[in-house]
């Protein structure tokens, strides 16, 4: 891609626990040693990162979120089908999408990455969420949605304030375990159809979710479908011994796993579920969740290393 016209940065302050807020005045003096023209906006409210990202695409060759994977999701949506480029600084706490395209919180490396940057077309995920009394509602993912216990953890991250990273989830995946019970859902598929009770369903576009676990291991963010992950039983103790692998993707063929792909999946259960979208709580009051793919539908700045690969 030819060198950056125009690039806008979106931080948001409260991304990594507040660590975004402190790298703000790094930001601001490296911008003043790279040739290209710019903007800064720092949100002050959630979902405004979507329509700064929105309206600034239409005048910026590249988009930055500076944040976790929140940021990237509030971000990427107002970009979707647009020329501009998504590109990240990675300042969260999970930072799931980050690992994929290569993002680190190093500055000026990023800033360099932007200036000619590297692009290529991922996919985008569309869910529709029906709630417990019949509201629905669309939402956009850009790297896992997950559903039942990985939401569920994801739920308890934000109430534990001192951690960060693999520390932080295995935290909150251990205080979940205690009383959490498998839900039964009817699943369909272009493919077939059936009904089981998973303790877990993670769609994935991205490898990672969940600060690093490793659950979808070969999916593939410009393939056009999803890696599907079950954690299929109707008991905790008989899923435990399955879960330490999830962080090395090495679950894969073990018992009570279950994975396949998929462009198109519906799943459908009596209780209300809970569900994540990159990390960010979508409802924890779902009775069905149906989701499709937007194939190559957000350009997408990935760094040289990945790019190499």
């Amino acid at each position: 891609m030819p060198a950056a016209r125009h690039i806008t940065f979106i931080l948001n302050p409260h991304a990594g626990r507040g660590r975004a807020k402190h790298l703000e005045p790094e930001l601001v003096a490296a911008l003043r040693d790279f040739p290209f023209s710019h903007t800064l906006f720092v949100t002050t409210t959630k979902g405004e990162a979507t329509s700064i990202a929105l309206s600034e695409s239409k005048t910026s060759s590249v988009v930055v979120a500076v944040g976790g994977d929140g940021t990237v999701n509030e971000v990427a949506s107002g970009l979707i089908g647009s020329h501009c480029a998504l590109g990240v600084i990675s300042v969260g706490s999970g930072n799931d999408f980050a690992r994929t395209i290569g993002a680190t919180n190093d500055v000026r490396q990023m800033l360099m990455e932007f200036s000619l940057p590297n692009v290529k077309k991922f996919d985008v995920g569309t869910v529709r969420l029906t709630h417990i009394h019949g509201r629905t509602e669309d939402r956009f993912f850009f790297n896992s949605l997950g559903i039942g216990f990985d939401a569920a953890v994801a739920k308890r991250v934000t109430s534990i304030k001192l951690l960060r990273g693999i520390p932080l989830y295995m935290s909150a995946l251990i205080s979940t375990l205690v009383g959490y019970k498998p839900h039964f859902f009817a699943v369909t598929t272009p493919e077939r159809k059936w009904e089981k009770n998973y303790f877990l369903l993670c769609i994935g576009i991205g490898k990672w979710e969940g600060g690093g676990f490793k659950l979808t291991p070969d999916a593939v963010p410009d393939d056009g479908k999803y890696q599907v992950c079950g954690i299929t039983g109707d008991s905790i103790l008989k899923v435990l011994p399955v879960l330490p692998s999830v962080m090395t993707g090495t679950h894969i063929g073990k018992g009570y796993i279950e994975v396949f792909d998929t462009a198109v999946l519906s799943a459908e259960s009596p209780l209300p579920v809970t569900v994540h979208g990159d990390g960010e709580i979508f409802g924890d009051d779902i009775l069905k969740i149906e989701v499709s793919t937007l194939p190559s539908r957000l350009h997408v700045v990935v760094t040289k290393r990945v790019q190499k690969k």
